[in-house]
């Protein structure tokens, strides 16, 4: 994927476009991503940005699903949801 924007919850944890907002998460970049998500243990985050299917490229959007080593209630995740 490529050109991706993330966000958690309604929270745009960065941004590519519009430039405005580029700009404004930009800092987030250097901060670990535990704590972006006020660390929780395990978190669902959204990536949308363009992938490549058959050659075009479209427009795409990636559930992701974070857990934490190190984190003893990560591991308490439920990985089988499927929504």
């Amino acid at each position: 994927m490529s050109k991706a924007s993330v966000t958690h919850e309604g929270n745009n944890l960065y941004m590519q476009s519009p430039e405005v907002l580029e700009q404004m998460t930009r800092p987030n970049l250097s901060i670990p991503m535990f704590e972006l998500l006020k660390g929780v243990p395990f978190a669902t985050v959204h990536a949308t940005g363009m992938a490549e299917n058959n050659g075009k490229k479209v427009s795409s959007l990636r559930k992701l699903r974070v857990a934490f080593k190190g984190v003893e209630e990560a591991s308490k995740m439920d990985t089988t949801e499927s929504s």
